[in-house]
């Protein structure tokens, strides 16, 4: 039965009597963070490489390496697997020019990409704070507050990590790289990826034979046993007992690492700098040994016997001379120059035209010849002096730091075949460096299980999708008070539209906890059902323990088996719940609503069943209030309460320009009490509100027993 509200309240003082409350920032924000506006929700965006457009990064210099900054669009030809190719889209970026110069604006990230790779398994103490050093110079002198970072790690305990995926924030990359040979700082990436490992290890422990003795997954291919690799190391688990690596095994084991990190780049557009801090490896491995040795000199077995052994000792490893060779050409392949920096001497600079400064006689058994290849063939450039650490980060910026964006127009077919790309300027005596091609889409069952891990990566952590364009939703978090602690409601919603390409057979909904620092404090993850027909909106929702701090939050919604995602971000304040005496609560607006769906990680975690509404009536206001809605609903709770006989609620409307206030009609639908204190449902009518613009809803109640009153103001948005 419908309660009418009580007499309206006399309009007190903010300061008189008012009890502390829950203070929430309750911001709906969709990302990109940082841009301007959301990317287009179209259907048929299903990846980046699908957009009706491919861009591609083109260097340009004269003869003494002097960047060329005055072309314009008619200037360039550009052949796709050789056939001439329209130009709809021009942009240069330079230090002082960096925009669209025509065609169509562009959708896709053109900013510089960036990933610092140390290789910890092949790098002295000492090179090890070489490194540190020289990546600081760069970051502090070379840096674009557009540039994109990430950060990949490589030891012969843990393998390869990735620390930090691409982002712009340089101060947590700078953290990270300040805690090299210090303390250890996990990054965001790392802990999430550590997060996927351990749940997918445990999915497939879960695995059961069939009754029939036959194996119930398929067969392991190269790549998923490099994966469960991984994942067995970053997790700390046991691995199985054996001798110990030798050398070559220990260089195998990089090769084969860095080979599948250049695989999954084919994921990212554009070029992706490598700047690569190691000691290298044994270039006999790779090259043999100079001058060889000769057989034919015994006159015992034994001499024999030691003569072939120092034969077989001077020839270079054949499986691991093929298996370098390869990893160059996927380098090359993924657009992915190598800035090859040696950590181990302090020697002059050398590029890769003009290899100097080692002693022939010792040279086979350092790694400077093998980065030396490495940056000669992904077109990147060799560094041999890591005591000169401002000139490795000037070349590294003029090498880098200035480029054109062409883009044209693409057929996609799926294929996952590979478009040679050749790119020509009109003007006489100058120097072209393009990207070499690129990799068409694949089905996303078709990717690798290391190129899923980033495929969820980038879709969870980075500012600009690279890999995808997702679908952004309205997301939201509220401290609650559920089973006696306070505890995080985060929830978000879904239309149809974005329901019916996101969710499918095999969903999954990601929550990510940031901490103060910009880290995760939480990671948690659910299976999604297939919702039923009827619902046109879903409301994915999560609930959990959290302690006082500000913090944000993340919701990643993928179907598992297309990649298509969804994600949306909230920053929000979770406060501390010792307030005592008369306490109201942020109120949990609701509108009518009889076609929605909720969907909760865990039993009882849904908005309706801790809040106590009906599911069936209402739903929670994510974002703008509706042009049709003229009425709200909220659950207002309150603790510290006499009797609820004796409260009385107002509910009041504020410009927030004129801070003009005006009195709306309220009453109260249903009222609840227990030992924790008084929950109403209230309707609130918004007949005569302006038709569009922000406003601020104030909630005030009153203990008319003690009169003392309690306020929470919450903004809204109609359209």
């Amino acid at each position: 039965m419908r309660v009418e509200r009580p007499a309206r309240l006399r309009r007190r003082s903010r300061s008189a009597g008012a009890a502390a409350a829950f203070v929430v920032l309750w911001m709906i924000l969709t990302l990109p963070a940082g841009g301007g506006g959301g990317f287009p929700q179209d259907k048929g965006l299903q990846h980046q490489v699908d957009v009706s457009f491919k861009l591609i990064h083109v260097y340009v210099t004269h003869r003494n390496g002097e960047p060329v900054d005055d072309l314009t669009i008619e200037d360039f030809e550009l052949r796709d697997n050789g056939r001439l190719q329209k130009i709809v889209h021009f942009e240069k970026h330079f230090r002082e020019i960096q925009r669209p110069s025509a065609g169509v604006p562009a959708v896709l990230p053109t900013n510089r990409k960036f990933f610092l790779v140390f290789d910890f398994a092949f790098m002295d103490p000492r090179g090890v704070f070489k490194a540190r050093d020289a990546a600081l110079k760069f970051l502090d002198t070379e840096m674009r507050p557009t540039d994109e970072i990430g950060m990949v790690t490589y030891t012969a305990t843990r393998g390869l990590v990735l620390r930090e995926y691409l982002t712009t924030d340089h101060d947590h990359i700078r953290r990270l790289v300040e805690s090299i040979g210090l303390s250890y700082h996990t990054g965001r990436a790392e802990s999430l990826t550590d997060f996927i490992y351990y749940t997918d290890i445990d999915d497939m422990e879960r695995e059961k034979k069939p009754s029939d003795g036959s194996s119930g997954a398929p067969p392991k291919m190269p790549d998923t046993e490099f994966y469960l690799k991984q994942a067995i190391r970053q997790t700390s688990q046991t691995l199985q007992d054996g001798r110990r690596e030798s050398y070559v095994n220990r260089a195998r084991e990089f090769i084969l690492s860095l080979r599948e990190l250049a695989r999954v780049f084919r994921l990212i557009p554009g070029f992706k700098n490598i700047i690569l801090f190691s000691g290298g490896f044994h270039s006999q491995l790779i090259f043999g040994k100079r001058g060889g040795a000769v057989v034919g000199h015994w006159k015992t077995p034994e001499q024999f016997a030691a003569e072939l052994s120092a034969y077989d000792a001077a020839q270079a490893d054949t499986g691991l001379q093929t298996d370098y060779s390869e990893m160059l050409q996927d380098f090359a392949a993924a657009n992915a120059p190598v800035f090859a920096v040696d950590a181990t001497r302090a020697i002059r600079n050398s590029d890769i035209s003009s290899p100097e400064g080692f002693d022939p006689t010792a040279r086979e058994f350092e790694g400077a010849d093998s980065l030396k290849q490495f940056a000669s063939a992904t077109g990147g450039k060799f560094f041999a002096n890591t005591v000169e650490n401002q000139r490795i980060a000037s070349d590294i910026q003029t090498l880098t730091g200035a480029y054109y964006v062409l883009g044209y127009d693409v057929d996609n077919a799926w294929d996952g075949k590979y478009h040679k790309i050749r790119v020509n300027v009109k003007r006489k005596g100058l120097r072209v460096v393009s990207q070499g091609g690129y990799f068409a889409s694949r089905p996303f069952l078709d990717y690798s299980a290391f190129e899923k891990l980033l495929h969820v990566v980038d879709l969870a952590l980075s500012d600009i999708p690279q890999v995808q364009v997702p679908f952004e939703i309205p997301v939201a978090g509220i401290p609650v008070l559920s089973e006696g602690r306070l505890q995080l409601l985060v929830f978000g919603r879904l239309d149809r539209d974005a329901a019916e390409e996101v969710l499918g057979g095999n969903s999954e909904a990601y929550l990510l906890i940031f901490n103060e620092d910009g880290g995760f404090s939480n990671i948690e993850k659910f299976k999604l059902a297939v919702p039923g027909p009827g619902a046109k909106t879903l409301y994915p929702s999560f609930l959990m323990t959290v302690k006082p701090a500000s913090a944000g939050c993340r919701l990643v919604i993928r179907n598992q088996e297309t990649g298509r995602g969804a994600r949306g971000v909230v920053p929000l304040i979770v406060p501390d719940s010792g307030s005592s005496g008369f306490v109201m609560d942020a109120p949990f607006l609701l509108i009518p609503s009889a076609d929605s769906l909720e969907m909760a990680a865990t039993p009882g975690s849904s908005p309706s069943e801790i809040f106590g509404y009906d599911r069936n009536l209402y739903a929670p206001l994510l974002g703008d209030i509706p042009e049709d809605v003229d009425t709200l609903y909220a659950v207002v709770r309150l603790s510290g309460l006499s009797s609820a006989a004796n409260l009385e609620i107002d509910v009041s409307r504020g410009d927030p320009v004129s801070y003009e206030w005006t009195d709306l009609p309220v009453s109260v639908v249903k009222k609840k009490q227990d030992e924790r204190g008084v929950d109403l449902l209230v309707e609130i009518a918004l007949e005569g509100s302006p038709h569009s613009g922000r406003y601020i809803l104030e909630f005030l109640a009153l203990d008319k027993h003690t009169g003392d009153t309690a306020s929470v103001s919450v903004d809204i948005v109609r359209k």
